[in-house]
């Protein structure tokens, strides 16, 4: 049998509420998950809003968002239990080993900065590729993810190109560092039928071509 590349063990994460009137107190909010995850294989979450799904997804890189902190259990990644190990290997990890594909591409992109400078700027920082390197990678993925002009759209800012471009663009900055692992968060709510299609298939072109999980 494969080893698992992921492997979370009995997955506690914990918030602190505020009701009105009252004194802020700790909920658990997610109560005892388990799952695996080979290489090159993939993994749904189901559930309604609310349910959880992308604060599990994040616990894939150690992270809670809004206050929300993992309170137990473990999260394991390539061998070792990433709840343990340092900020400088957690560093490694995030961007690198593991990237994250949100619902809202207008929200995660800078707007000072150009576009293909923020698709290529993981790939680079953790030394994946050399900036050329990484830029013609990026091109070869907007060609994949159906954009137009894929030799030009990355000089564009995010305000200069359409909500489901700028998808697909965070999409192909997911893709780009090459990573074992990328989390992502209902991808494609933000675009047509057939361009979800062309990202459901660069997905698949990726996991057959570099095993992502």
């Amino acid at each position: 049998m494969t080893e698992a590349f992921v492997k979370v063990r009995d997955l506690k994460i914990g918030a602190t509420v505020y009701p009105p009137g009252e004194k802020p107190h700790d909920i658990e909010i997610v109560h005892g998950v388990s799952f695996d995850l080979e290489k090159g294989k993939v993994l749904g979450l189901i559930g309604e809003s609310g349910a959880g799904k992308s604060t599990i997804g994040l616990a894939s890189m150690a992270y809670g968002r809004g206050g929300v902190e993992l309170t137990g259990g473990e999260v394991w990644v390539n061998g070792r239990d990433i709840l343990k190990t340092s900020k400088g290997d957690l560093r490694s990890l995030r961007g690198g080993e593991v990237t994250y594909v949100s619902q809202s591409a207008a929200a995660s992109f800078n707007p000072a900065k150009q576009i293909l400078e923020q698709v290529t700027e993981a790939a680079i920082r953790h030394g994946k590729f050399t900036k050329a390197e990484a830029e013609a990678r990026a091109i070869v993925l907007f060609e994949k993810l159906g954009l137009p002009e894929p030799e030009r759209i990355g000089r564009r800012y995010p305000h200069q190109v359409s909500g489901g471009q700028l998808q697909r663009c965070m999409t192909a900055l997911a893709l780009c560092p090459e990573p074992d692992l990328v989390v992502f968060d209902e991808p494609t709510t933000a675009l047509d039928v057939t361009t979800q299609i062309d990202v459901l298939m660069a997905i698949k072109e990726a996991i057959r071509d570099t095993g992502v999980a």
